[in-house]
């Protein structure tokens, strides 16, 4: 199970798999990683928002990455 990690982190990790994260000051969900027509909304308060291992696993499902993409 990865753990909770630093949103601009994560924004770090996927680039390299070509997702992208888009930002919005409106609504319960501002970000958005999205890839194609995937997309996976979080709750973001700034760059420094902790992703808990719940919405990482959930990344990891939706964009079918390796598991241990954020174990580093």
């Amino acid at each position: 199970m990865p753990k909770s990690r630093e949103l601009r982190k994560v924004v770090t990790i996927l680039s390299k798999y070509g997702i992208k994260f888009t930002y919005s000051k409106r609504g319960r969900h501002s970000g958005k990683f999205y890839c194609g027509k995937a997309s996976f909304p979080v709750k973001t308060h700034g760059k420094k928002t902790e992703l808990l291992p719940y919405a990482l696993k959930g990344l990891i499902k939706k964009f079918n990455l390796p598991q241990d993409v954020f174990n580093t």
